[in-house]
């Protein structure tokens, strides 16, 4: 008797833990991918490796993101400057599109000079209503891997090079949101406080 009591409570422990939930795989890409794009400016790369595939978004996230109305973008910037220090911030990177997306405070709006509108970038702690209804244990895991992965703001010094990942939502669910989309990249140079400006485009 005292035996099956233990494992009933080793059992309830590991239900209210998660500690018998999967570990989600760390993102470790061997090459660049074939739909990542890049663009230079002022000494400044910025490449951009947009989630499209369910598949590569549920190795990596556990979630269908796409269905889920969560676009998942991976960037990596590169500071190839010798005496440039630029702030690199997930603020600065907005997703624009002609599908009436919302702008960084929430209100739908558009840009003057783009034919479209601006989506800003969600942190991890606000997707994870969006990522399906998963049990309790497996959604902490999915919230720790998408807040795990997500790219933090830095300081990027000459030579420095820096990656991540930013997710935008919501996007329409079950669509190709790269589709005439285009990334706007502002990052400011810390001495003069100067803007440099990169606009990516996404779709194919």
């Amino acid at each position: 008797m005292e035996q099956f009591i233990i494992m009933g409570s080793c059992a309830l422990l590991l239900f209210l833990t998660g500690c018998g939930t999967a570990r989600i795989r760390d993102y470790e890409p061997a090459s660049p991918s074939i739909v990542e794009r890049t663009a230079q400016e002022s000494g400044v790369e910025v490449a951009l490796d947009p989630f499209v595939e369910s598949e590569r978004t549920e190795k990596y996230f556990d979630i269908n993101a796409v269905a889920n109305g969560i676009a998942i973008l991976h960037v990596r910037v590169a500071n190839k400057t010798t005496n440039q220090t630029f702030l690199v911030k997930r603020e600065s990177f907005h997703l624009l599109n002609g599908a009436g997306a919302l702008t960084g405070d929430g209100n739908k709006g558009e840009h003057p000079n783009v034919a479209g509108n601006i989506m800003g970038v969600v942190g991890a702690g606000g997707l994870l209503g969006l990522a399906g209804t998963a049990m309790v244990s497996h959604s902490t895991e999915i919230q720790r891997n998408l807040t795990s992965k997500e790219m933090g703001d830095q300081t990027l010094s000459p030579g420095q090079s820096m990656e991540g990942f930013i997710y935008f939502a919501p996007v329409k669910h079950g669509e190709d949101w790269t589709r005439a989309a285009a990334v706007r990249i502002n990052l400011a140079e810390t001495k003069t406080q100067q803007f440099i400006e990169l606009n990516i485009p996404l779709s194919h």
